[in-house]
């Protein structure tokens, strides 16, 4: 038999995914109980079970909508009429700004490190996508900097790099600091761009 869904269906299951990703984020996947996940929802255990089937079910969802923002962001920076420079330093700034914020923070928290508690269909739908925004951005740093066309093997670390270098932003930065989330995506653009551009490709043994 179907769901009923309620007019605030969508509101309730946002409120489980955000307060599941919370103690994810906090207290790890393994360690974390539906009963947990309800009452930080403010929900009863049957209550989680009208939205979701497991607790599985939620991280496979909780990831999903991240992954789906983050596409969003690709496609919004990386498709606009901007220059590729301009391009980079937009998606740069429109990550960092997403990664910053609480809700976000957590999920981007869960999937740095709870990615392997998925089964092995869910795996690969979220290695799939993070193979699809990584190759995006590849090909972007090419168009920046030609001269990665003349050196194969160099793309891919880079964004490697770039992406290393983003993807744990949330493990130290706070909203206390100096700097806002626009002005450390600049300071993070300049810094890599000007590097990659400076980069003298002939001293380095390629990548095998």
């Amino acid at each position: 038999m179907a769901r009923t869904r309620s007019q605030d269906y969508d509101s309730i299951r946002g409120t489980i995914l955000d307060s599941a990703a919370k103690l994810f984020a906090t207290k790890g996947f393994a360690s974390t109980s539906i009963n947990e996940i309800a009452e930080a929802a403010g929900l009863s255990k049957a209550g989680i079970y009208h939205y979701f089937d497991s607790k599985s079910e939620i991280l496979r969802a909780l990831l999903a909508d991240h992954l789906e923002t983050v596409t969003e962001i690709v496609d919004t920076a990386l498709n606009s009429s901007e220059p590729p420079r301009a391009k980079f330093i937009t998606f740069t700034r429109m990550l960092i700004e997403s990664y910053t914020q609480p809700a976000s923070r957590n999920r981007h928290a869960v999937l740095m490190s709870d990615m392997d508690s998925l089964p092995a269909k869910d795996r690969d739908f979220v290695v799939t996508t993070e193979r699809r925004i990584i190759r995006s951005v590849e090909r972007l740093l090419e168009s920046i900097h030609p001269e990665l066309l003349a050196h194969p093997g160099f793309a891919r670390p880079l964004t490697m790099l770039y992406f290393g270098m983003i993807n744990w932003t949330d493990n130290w930065y706070t909203e206390k600091g100096r700097l806002a989330p626009a002005e450390l995506a600049a300071l993070a653009s300049e810094l890599f761009l000007n590097g990659l551009e400076h980069t003298d490709y002939s001293g380095i043994r390629k990548p095998a």
